[in-house]
């Protein structure tokens, strides 16, 4: 059954109701068309034996019931959560003895262990410099505390944990990794980029029995294990083929159904002790066991809360006793090797976790665990290595990635110097949209439907000019970005009345337009205290400006915006380059965050005489100051 998302609820007079409740389960959600699919079996019980015999009823008719929604909070998560934060509590030594648990949580500089390097596969010749060195490092070496990966979207760290997983299967053979992330989506995208190279049975894509065949795209589909009852539905292999997958791959979230099935290293190993012992109880010589989860793998790390990573830390994680040197065992228990390979992967200055909960904001559960680590000074007191040597070679603990390969120099420009340590280099070969007869209408920065006409005005004039864009410009290769649903709602429903229904809204695309929407100074005060909207929201902000491959358009309050110190930076982007349309801005410009992309490419149009029309000279000022500004804090550190 599919029900249209409205604005507001259908309101109906409960006296002429039914009278009745239907509980169902939502499994499907269609953005773009603005529906939901929910499967109910006994409302549709209810249609067929109530509605459809209606003698008014006709064959060719629609089914009309008006239905209204109430959606409850699925509280399996939270108990997931709840019950992991509780075992990793408990593999905390209360006396204070830093175990793996410890080590990988709360990483001290003593902690920097390491092995001699595994040999090394041939690298992917699409890999740059940073990804190779992130890869090297993270595959050959193994260490007590978590490798760190970091970096705006575009430069490649997806493809940087593929390479990785690929690295360990070669030096590693009898390795089994767990790779996770926070979403479905992230999962599916690790997924189908391993897919290409790896065999049936040596990788695994698990599922949510809830999870429907419809959200899991085709390529991937063969890695999934259907159930053998009516193989309609997801389910776990046995246990002697689950065992045999050299790559498990699956959301945080699901990773919970390993720990359900019992498959995780604290259960396998001591089940492993058990058969041992039991079969040669008089044994002298010592065995060794090794935990079957040899590494752990998390992409997308920065937008999972704590509690939702430790799901498969949890999975990995290896019995607490086995770790203990005085232990008096038959059973060889060396750290090297019992102690998985933690490797997280993400970008710390984009948004974070989404927590609604204003107790759990105050005790910090929107910081995600890879901003927790990047924080500690294990990892920030190494500002040159960020790790350790170990026989003269520098092991790196921490990478941040800051080849761009997706956008357009100018679009990286304003968040280089404001979120990366004005550190992003642009390597994209970007192409050119045209836009000569771009206008917004000054009103369009006012209003919520404003907003929308101006969208709608903005993409139907880079359609008109389609054909003179290198390549031609399709309506599929614009997308639409707004922090609030409603207007997400609008503009779609606007859209696709205007012909554009190609037009995507929230994803990566050629051009990509961002309402602001409520930047109206009534809102600021209550927008800031739940923390949503744009302003006042660095991590958001830096979201949306950083998705566009070769044109970025805002549309938003600028008198509004400005009291923002980071929109305000961007506005003076905006006005020292020409980029800014409509109403005149009395905004002074200061000089502040202008990175060394902005002032590279103002020096290179000066030379070949391209330089923006600058008749007071500002902003050859402008840049001057901006690159005295960057030595003297470069000395300063």
């Amino acid at each position: 059954m599919s029900v249209g998302l409205g604005p507001r609820e259908v309101l109906v007079d409960w006296n002429t109701g039914s009278g009745l409740a239907f509980e169902g389960r939502v499994i499907r959600l269609k953005k773009q068309e603005g529906s939901i699919h929910f499967s109910c079996p006994t409302l549709k019980t209810h249609i067929e034996t109530f509605v459809i015999q209606e003698p008014s009823f006709q064959a060719d008719e629609e089914v009309p019931p008006v239905l209204n929604l109430s959606f409850i909070t699925n509280a399996r998560p939270s108990v997931v959560m709840d019950v992991v934060v509780s075992t990793l509590a408990s593999a905390l030594d209360p006396n204070g003895k830093r175990d793996v648990a410890h080590r990988w949580l709360f990483p001290e500089m003593d902690d920097c262990i390491s092995i001699f390097p595994r040999g090394l596969g041939r690298l992917d010749n699409g890999l740059h410099a940073e990804q190779q060195f992130a890869t090297s490092c993270s595959s050959k070496y193994q260490s007590h505390v978590p490798f760190l990966i970091s970096g705006p979207p575009g430069t490649g760290k997806t493809r940087t944990v593929v390479e990785t997983v690929h690295q360990i299967l070669h030096t590693q053979p009898e390795a089994h990794i767990l790779l996770c992330a926070p979403s479905n989506s992230a999962t599916d995208t690790v997924a189908l980029r391993l897919g290409s190279s790896l065999k049936l049975g040596d990788m695994l894509q698990l599922n949510d029995q809830n999870r429907t065949f419809a959200e899991v795209p085709d390529l991937i589909r063969q890695f999934c294990c259907n159930s053998d009852v009516d193989n309609d539905s997801f389910a776990i292999p046995t246990w002697k083929m689950l065992m045999s997958y050299k790559v498990v791959v699956t959301s945080c979230l699901d990773a919970n159904i390993l720990v359900d099935a019992a498959c995780t290293n604290i259960v396998l190993c001591a089940l492993e002790e058990h058969v041992v012992s039991s079969l040669h109880p008089h044994r002298k010589i010592k065995y060794r066991i090794v935990p079957h989860w040899t590494h752990l793998l998390i992409d997308e790390a920065g937008q999972g809360s704590g509690p939702e990573l430790l799901v498969p830390i949890s999975v990995v994680l290896p019995r607490h006793e086995l770790s203990a040197p005085n232990r008096t065992t038959s059973f060889d228990y060396h750290w090297l090797s019992i102690v998985p390979q933690l490797i997280l992967c993400g970008d710390i200055n984009q948004l974070g976790p989404i927590i609604t909960s204003q107790q759990a904001r105050t005790y910090e559960l929107d910081i995600s665990l890879l901003k927790r680590l990047f924080n500690r000074p294990l990892y920030v007191e190494h500002t040159e290595t960020r790790g350790f040597v170990h026989n003269d070679l520098s092991v790196s603990l921490s990478y941040v990635i800051s080849k761009n390969y997706r956008s357009h120099p100018a679009i990286l420009m304003p968040p280089s110097a404001m979120f990366y340590n004005d550190s992003l280099e642009a390597c994209a070969s970007n192409g050119m949209i045209s836009r000569a007869g771009l206008y917004v209408d000054e009103r369009a920065t006012w209003f919520n439907i404003g907003e929308i006409d101006g969208i709608v005005g903005v993409i139907s004039s880079l359609m008109s000019e389609a054909a003179k864009s290198i390549s031609p410009l399709q309506a599929d290769e614009i997308g639409v970005m707004a922090p609030w649903r409603e207007q997400v709602w609008k503009i779609r429903e606007r859209l696709r009345q205007a012909g554009l229904s190609r037009v995507d809204v929230e994803l990566e695309k050629r051009v990509v337009i961002i309402s602001c929407v409520r930047s109206s100074a009534r809102f600021l005060t209550e927008d800031g205290q739940k923390e949503i909207g744009l302003v006042f929201e660095k991590e958001r902000m830096n979201v949306a400006i950083i998705r566009a491959k070769e044109l970025l358009v805002i549309i938003g309050n600028g008198n509004v915006l400005k009291y923002d110190p980071y929109w305000k930076g961007f506005l003076q982007f905006a006005l020292r380059n020409a980029l800014y349309v409509d109403p005149e801005s009395a905004l002074d410009d200061d000089g502040a965050w202008i990175s060394r992309l902005e002032s590279k490419t103002a020096e290179a149009e000066e030379e070949v005489g391209l330089a923006t029309i600058d008749p007071t000279g500002m902003r050859a000022t402008m840049m001057l100051a901006g690159g005295v500004v960057r030595e003297i804090l470069k000395d300063s550190f």
